[in-house]
């Protein structure tokens, strides 16, 4: 008898999985950046097509967004992938003939037009790698970031530099350009807020790799097998609706009421057995009091506030002319008295504590393959501002700033198209990308934020997923990969039947 009750049982579940893989199941997952996509196609490659993806935004990718801008893309998101080893990214397309390599320029130019000696600047440059990726050891009795910077950067020009006057005063006025340095890697307003000792895990290997002109979205077609074979790719296109703004979540559940019911802000409402979420953190800091019924449990939402989110802005410009010769890049270094008195010389836009927005322009690059095209980047708590700001003046301000370090060496255009991003104001990211806090080092926030939320019957009902969910590769887009796929795992691994007792 106990033989007949076991074939049976296992027939029986046999016949559920047949049943899940023919979509007896249903998830939604909210948002179409790399992480929801690495989910979907995880699930539809095991044979589970019964999902939905809701994405506010008019187009796919997230924080991915390449568009044509003259002869080539630009990536007014995500540009670069970052190192060879543990790179997701990287394997998935390493044989593929489509990611080229980019150099930091370290050509300095100053804002009093006097010569700085190359020799110089490669100096300064090596001292501020050895600070900011040395390791840890150093950092263990500091609590910020930025307190360690700066102490540990005056010592070493200190004993460096204090013999030679003209060269230490100078050194010592790169540290504001030191923090824009680092914050263009951390996505930070101030390098203050950022911990000092952080859980991120360097992948090695070249770390600024581009697409040949070709765009980060590239990746995403890799992703959802549309290249290098379109007739292979995966149907995550039929899955998608687009302009969803996702407004509630109903994940309460019980015995009685299983499903998850999400309301959209045109007013459609969808339901399903699960929910994978998402979108940025910097939307969750604005909006999960908000989205999820009945409330989120504390520790999620402390877990929340304790990540970092910020923000960096690009400005894509094109050139009629390449008045910059055989440069690939530059640097700018504002003195304190010229970025101050630049709040008086250039009176559009807005300032911070006496310096002007455009003296937080500090980098200058070429883009990939587009000869005529440099793209400026901004970092620094003006970001919010600077967003706004018409394209008027953003071209007459970098214009400003372009003549005033090179217009003595270069005869500076204005340029004539430009394309700025805008992440920090738009309500669907509210910022780039995340980083790690003292308290978010401290508490292990971005391992908190991945865990699921379950169902009565302790089975994951709303799962939690990008780049901010990942403890060790977070602000990155192999960062977001793996967590998609984790939860995509999650989801294939719950046990949707269970033993009947025999009485």
């Amino acid at each position: 008898m106990r033989a007949v009750l076991v074939l049976a049982l296992g027939f029986h579940y046999t016949y559920l999985i047949l049943a899940l893989k023919n979509n007896s199941s249903s998830v939604i997952i909210v948002g179409a950046g790399p992480a929801g996509i690495a989910a979907a196609t995880k699930l539809l490659s095991n044979g589970f097509h019964n999902i939905l993806i809701l994405e506010a935004e008019p187009r796919i990718g997230g924080r991915i967004n390449s568009v044509k801008f003259f002869d080539a893309y630009v990536d007014l998101g995500a540009r670069w992938c970052h190192g060879q080893v543990n790179n997701i990214v990287y394997d998935m397309v390493k044989d593929m003939n489509l990611l080229g390599r980019n150099e930091f320029s370290k050509k300095l130019y100053h804002s009093s037009r006097k010569f700085v000696d190359q020799k110089f600047v490669d100096d300064f440059f090596k001292i501020v790698e050895d600070i900011y990726e040395g390791h840890d050891d150093k950092k263990i009795n500091y609590t910020n970031l930025g307190e360690y910077c700066e102490e540990e950067y005056i010592k070493i020009v200190n004993e460096k530099f204090g013999n030679d006057p003209t060269k230490h005063e100078l050194a010592l006025s790169m540290v504001h350009f030191f923090e824009f340095y680092v914050l263009g890697g951390e996505g930070s307003f101030s390098w203050h807020d950022i911990a000092a000792v952080a859980d991120y895990q360097e992948c090695e290997g070249e770390k600024l790799q581009n697409w040949y002109g070709k765009g980060y979205k590239t990746f995403l077609d890799v992703l959802m097998k549309k290249y290098p074979n379109p007739k292979k790719q995966l149907p995550v296109d039929d899955k998608i609706l687009l302009n969803k703004d996702v407004s509630k979540i109903q994940w309460n559940q019980s015995a009685m009421n299983k499903s998850v019911k999400l309301w959209c802000s045109d007013g459609s409402t969808y339901e399903a057995d699960s929910v994978i979420f998402t979108p940025s953190v910097g939307v969750l800091k604005e909006r999960a009091e908000e989205i999820f019924t009945p409330r989120l449990p504390q520790i999620k939402l402390d877990a929340i506030r304790n990540i970092g989110f910020g923000a960096v802005m690009k400005v894509y410009m094109h050139f009629p002319h390449i008045w910059w010769g055989n440069l690939t890049g530059f640097n700018l270094l504002w003195s304190e008295e010229d970025s101050k008195a630049a709040v008086q010389e250039f009176l559009e836009g807005p300032n911070w504590k006496g310096r002007s927005w455009i003296s937080y322009m500090s980098h200058v690059l070429e883009a990939d393959q587009n000869p005529h095209v440099l793209v400026a980047w901004f970092t620094g708590p003006l970001i919010p501002a600077i967003e706004i700001l018409p394209n008027e003046v953003l071209i007459n301000g970098i214009y400003f700033s372009l003549e005033k370090f090179l217009g003595h060496i270069y005869r500076v255009t204005k340029p004539d198209s430009i394309i700025p991003s805008k992440w920090y104001t738009n309500p669907h990211f509210r910022g780039t990308y995340s980083f790690q806090t003292p308290e978010a080092h401290r508490t292990s926030a971005e391992s908190i934020l991945a865990q699921p939320l379950n169902n009565y019957d302790n089975s994951p009902i709303l799962m939690f997923a990008g780049e901010a969910t990942n403890p060790t590769h977070y602000g990155t887009v192999q960062g977001a990969v793996e967590t998609g796929y984790r939860e995509a795992n999650r989801i294939l691994k719950i046990p949707f039947c269970y033993p009947i007792p025999i009485k």
